[in-house]
């Protein structure tokens, strides 16, 4: 059954009175970010056609394994408080799996029994604008706005070569954007960072139902000046209803990461 996922776009933290400290942001300064590890395709739902039928992820056997993730990220300050970051996260999954019932794929239908290999392409170039308006000793908070071209592929192809159905898309997505670090030991110390996009349409664009979601926790630590290692959970999905295009995709995905962050100015220096 198609998950109808509406996702509240989150409350931010309310801000602490008084005048912040003057202090160089944890989260600021020009800085990259790695990260790679195992995801877990938890739901992956797609119909497209006006009779297309639904396919989920364990029908293509894509919850039969883990799937590798990476992703890479460049903060670039802009002034003060205020900064931009660019994410790069890429995701191609191809399965080979024999349908249990027919699918119904735009023009094209794949009988029960056959063999087909699946493409799941969604890649993601994010550009997020943030301003910390509270910046503490071992506190700090950003709020922005996301903005991320989606690169998408659906295809399922017979093994025989006779049929095959695709759909393909280049969209834009918004989102709003939260981070708020937290250093609960000492400065310096290990810390934890949460990470936050989101966005729902809440049915207010006619009748396209739409949201995004990734969310995103992590523990740092400090190996040397600059240089950080760290451990990553992410929830990351969302998806569209578009009944004038005959799409229907939900997804929902779960990651744990490992990853290196880094401080160019402090390695340049």
């Amino acid at each position: 059954m198609r998950s109808q996922l509406t996702v509240v776009p989150f409350v931010l933290v309310v801000l602490l009175g008084g005048v912040a400290q003057a202090r160089e942001l944890p989260l600021g300064g020009f800085r990259a970010e790695a990260e790679v590890g195992p995801v877990r395709i938890l739901q992956n739902d797609n119909a497209y056609g006006p009779d297309g039928t639904t396919f989920h992820a364990d029908d293509v056997g894509q919850q039969d394994n883990l799937v590798f993730g990476r992703r890479l990220a460049l903060e670039l300050p802009l002034a003060a408080r205020h900064g931009l970051v660019f994410v790069y996260a890429p995701l191609d999954v191809v399965t080979r799996a024999t349908l249990g019932d027919a699918v119904q794929f735009n023009d094209t239908r794949f009988a029960a029994g056959t063999v087909v290999d699946s493409r799941y392409l969604f890649d993601g170039y994010r550009l997020s604008y943030l301003y910390a308006p509270l910046v503490r000793e071992q506190l700090a908070l950003q709020v922005g706005l996301s903005t991320q071209i989606r690169n998408a592929q659906v295809a399922l192809t017979s093994v025989d070569g006779t049929q095959r159905a695709v759909e393909s898309d280049i969209g834009l997505v918004g989102a709003l954007k939260a981070r708020l670090w937290w250093d609960p030991l000492a400065p310096g110390g290990p810390y934890l960072l949460l990470d936050a996009d989101a966005f729902s349409t809440f049915g207010l664009v006619g009748d396209v139902t739409g949201a995004i979601y990734d969310l995103a926790l992590s523990c740092g630590f400090p190996l040397a000046p600059g240089a950080d290692l760290f451990v990553r959970g992410r929830l990351l999905g969302g998806g569209a209803t578009v009944p004038d295009k005959d799409i229907d995709n939900w997804g929902n995905f779960a990651s744990f990461t490992l990853g290196l962050r880094l401080g160019l100015e402090s390695l340049l220096d």
